[in-house]
């Protein structure tokens, strides 16, 4: 038995010696899987370093991509002069402060265009002409080694890039008008006028209570907060309002803040005295371009330039009837006629162009038609003649084009300087200045006849003069209008500057471009009398008359219009801009 079980053993012992199975033949195999273990931790670790160096590298151009943007846009889009150039050298100053452009393959790629959303309400950045571009893209790029194992054993590179869009948003606010270079009784006297004939019952404001208003400044903000119906600027703009319901509306939003109180009274007759039961709305008055109208909201207005534009707008093309109160002995009848057939316009928006190429911001001067009939007689002096008297038959029609302004450009302020340079193109419109006859509209001159006391004859006509002014006003071209605003000055705003004509312009300096045709009946053989009848006519008639109709109705009415003989004035009363913000 015993030699039995030690042959079974036996066997047993030589099979798993056979097999391999014996701990003699296992010693060593932990230290392979040790080596395989070693060397997959070490193939795992490159793999995550070289990965890791991918991403840092990344994240570091992106971050020069990031900063190159926001400068970029810092003097591009709606804060630049429109130029690739310009947007372009920013975000290399940007990127060599980040130490990038320094390796021959490193790139930078600026780029203008526009933002849009697309499906889902994604942005998409689309190219366009610098002069309609209103953001920017920068695109850095750099060739680095490859990663382990997309060959970079065999020394091969990859190009990693990093693109950012931003946008830095600017707007403005401006009307045609220059009621803010000084406001005299003469101008508020027109004012009153004006006003009694489109609100329908009496205005009698001081011209302390317009120099009030002229110096109050609301926002769209203040009439929103104001108004009953309208709960965002968007509203405000379209909500339908009665011209009385406007002007308490202007009164109320006053009324919210620190202004005097003769003014909130004044605004408050001028809402009592309108009887125009004409529906309009803001929208009408005032021309928002902003791609959102709550972008607009803090921007300042005047309130005589919302007051003066409310009331045009209501007028319509109505014809105005102007009482003047001119002294000039033995004339009869002056009277003018206002019509406003386009009235003036307030803008708020960015600057640049749209995709149409148009002036994105831009606003309309006043369209008018003015006709001052002069109908009397008056006594004359003239040398050689005894009783000389004028019988004045005279028409003056002056009819001005509608000029226009346009938002150019914006030069946004830096932290440093805190300085905007806001740049507004001007093309004024043509004013066309003629004398013609009253008592006949087809008449292309005017008529005096004069007449003189002779011995036994009595009074009789001595000469007939035809009295013309055909004088076109115009500006030769567009002019850019610079105006440089401290935005740390509260009180810089608003400014006012005209792109004007000659001085010649005006219409106490048209005597001289006055012709006269002289003819003389043959009553009287006076040397020369027909240069001493027309001296008299221009020193004691002509030149008065156009002295007193400029100083006391053209040129104010003019001023109030934004309109000066072709000349245009642009006030600018808003600046508002936004830090740059990146969108993608």
């Amino acid at each position: 038995m015993k030699l039995a079980a030690f042959g079974v053993a036996n066997a047993r012992f030589k099979g798993s010696l056979m097999s391999g199975s014996h701990p003699q033949y296992q010693r060593g195999a932990i230290g392979l899987l040790g080596i395989l273990t070693l060397l997959l931790a070490v193939l795992f670790a490159a793999l995550v370093i070289d990965t890791g160096r991918l991403m840092l590298e990344q994240r570091r151009l992106q971050m020069v991509a990031d900063m190159a943007v926001l400068d970029a846009s810092s003097g591009a889009g709606h804060c630049g002069d429109g130029s690739l150039q310009s947007a372009q050298l920013l975000a290399q100053q940007s990127a060599a402060n980040h130490h990038h452009m320094t390796q021959p393959s490193d790139t930078l790629d600026v780029r203008l265009g526009t933002l849009s959303t697309g499906a889902g309400g994604l942005r998409q950045f689309l190219d366009s002409n610098a002069s309609m571009a209103s953001a920017v893209r920068v695109t850095a790029g750099r060739s680095v080694p490859a990663s382990f194992f997309a060959g970079g054993l065999l020394g091969n590179d990859v190009t990693l890039s990093a693109t950012a869009v931003a946008e830095r948003r600017a707007i403005a606010g401006f009307s045609a008008g220059s009621m803010l270079l000084g406001l005299s009784d003469s101008d508020a006297a027109l004012l009153n006028l004006l006003l009694t004939g489109i609100l329908g019952s009496p205005v009698n404001l001081s011209l302390l209570s317009y120099q009030g208003i002229a110096s109050t400044q609301i926002s769209l903000a203040d009439l929103v907060s104001a108004s009953a119906t309208a709960g965002s600027v968007e509203q405000l703009l379209n909500t339908n309002m009665n011209v009385a319901e406007l002007l308490h509306l202007y009164a109320d939003a006053v009324g919210q803040g620190a202004a005097d109180v003769a003014v909130i009274a004044a605004m408050q007759s001028l809402a009592a005295a309108s009887v125009d039961t004409l529906n309009l709305t803001i929208g009408d008055l005032l021309d928002v371009t902003t791609d959102s109208p709550e972008q607009a909201a803090e921007a300042d207005i005047n309130l005589l330039d919302l007051l003066t534009t409310t009331a045009l707008v209501a007028n319509g093309g109505q014809a105005l009837l102007l009482p003047l109160d001119l002294t000039l002995p033995g004339i009869a009848s002056i009277s003018s006629q206002l019509t406003v057939t386009e009235p003036p316009q307030i803008a708020i928006g960015p600057p640049l162009r749209d995709s149409n190429g148009e002036w994105r911001t831009r606003v309309q001067t006043a369209q008018i038609e003015m006709q001052t009939l002069i109908q009397g007689d008056i006594n004359l002096n003239v040398a050689g003649l005894i009783g000389a008297r004028a019988t004045v038959d005279l028409a003056l029609q002056l009819a001005v084009a509608q000029g226009s302004a346009w938002l150019q450009q914006i030069q946004c302020s830096s932290l440093q300087t805190n300085h905007a340079v806001v740049t507004i193109g001007t093309q004024p419109g043509i004013a066309d200045l003629r004398m013609t006859r009253a008592s006949d509209s087809g008449a292309t001159m005017g008529r005096i006849d004069v007449s003189a006391q002779v011995l036994l004859l009595g009074q009789i006509p001595v000469a007939r003069v035809d009295v013309g002014l055909g004088l076109p006003l115009h500006h030769s071209g567009g002019v850019a209008l610079v105006y440089g605003v401290d935005l740390r000055d509260a009180d810089a705003l608003p400014m006012v500057q005209t792109a004007s004509t000659d001085v010649g312009a005006s219409l106490e300096n048209l005597s001289g471009s006055l012709t006269t045709d002289v003819t003389l009946l043959g009553v009287l053989p006076v040397p020369l009398l027909d240069q001493l009848i027309v001296d008299a006519l221009l020193s004691q008639l002509l030149a008065p008359i156009l002295v007193a109709l400029a100083q006391t109705t053209v040129d104010p009415l003019l001023s109030v219009l934004g309109i000066d003989g072709g000349a245009i004035s642009v006030q600018l009363f808003s600046v508002e801009m936004d830090r740059p913000d990146l969108m993608m």
